[in-house]
């Protein structure tokens, strides 16, 4: 019998706690308001973040370090993925633009790594929030909480806040299930030792599953053993980092 792999999106805890959040956010309709998710990489920010939207509404965006020193190029990007098709060439129109679609089609909008820009955007984010009431979600890693506590004026709007935590071994579990469709129960014991591998750190659980299943499909077995996930971690790439 081979395993077959099926891509999933599995609701851990930190899914759930982000659903939570946004629903919180939702009691502050009417006024702008902030919200403030992050964590360390590789703890499903961005896919969580990427799935409520696909799934609610809103806009998704992921910032660029091009950017950096260009209120333009970012104000440009946001009015396009509002659906706005020939943003204006200057701040002040396009500045414009952006909060006549946020007022006429108000949503929820998610900024994704904002820490990759300069401590100036958070004001103009602000702008964006008080004048449209709509709710803006800022997404990045664990300096993003300090680079947003420094500026009171944002900190005072920011009505919800969550960090990520590391994915858990009952987290891994499910996982494995859901990945391969039932095919594979993955003892507790097992995904502890995937957990202490990782540190929690989805993307490397995810790496070292996907390498699990190879290794069970050339033995031919859908038993996954303690010794079998040792022998997998430590041949793959998470054994050489």
């Amino acid at each position: 019998m081979t395993i077959e792999i099926n891509p999933v999106f599995i609701q851990t805890r930190n899914v759930r706690n982000f659903s939570v959040m946004m629903k919180a956010l939702d009691l502050g309709a009417g006024e702008g308001r902030l919200a403030l998710v992050w964590g360390r990489a590789g703890r499903g920010k961005t896919r969580t973040s990427q799935w409520y939207q696909a799934n609610n509404g809103g806009v998704y965006m992921r910032m660029a370090t091009v950017w950096r020193t260009s209120e333009l190029y970012f104000l440009q990007s946001l009015a396009r993925e509002l659906g706005i098709a020939a943003p204006a060439g200057r701040k002040g129109p396009v500045f414009a633009q952006v909060m006549d679609a946020l007022i006429d089609e108000p949503c929820a909008v998610f900024l994704d790594e904002i820490e990759k820009l300069s401590k100036f955007f958070l004001d103009v984010i602000r702008d964006l929030s008080d004048l449209s009431a709509c709710p803006i979600i800022l997404i990045g890693e664990a300096e993003l909480y300090s680079y947003m506590r420094q500026n009171r004026r944002v900190w005072s709007r920011t009505y919800q806040q969550m960090e990520f935590a590391p994915i858990d071994a009952a987290d891994i579990v499910i996982y494995a299930r859901d990945l391969t469709g039932g095919a594979i129960r993955l003892p507790v014991s097992a995904a502890r030792i995937l957990h202490g591998s990782s540190d929690g750190d989805f993307r490397i659980v995810r790496r070292d599953v996907i390498q699990v299943i190879h290794f069970a499909n050339g033995r031919g077995t859908v038993e996954i053993t303690d010794d079998l996930v040792k022998t997998a971690i430590k041949t793959g790439l998470s054994g050489r980092r």
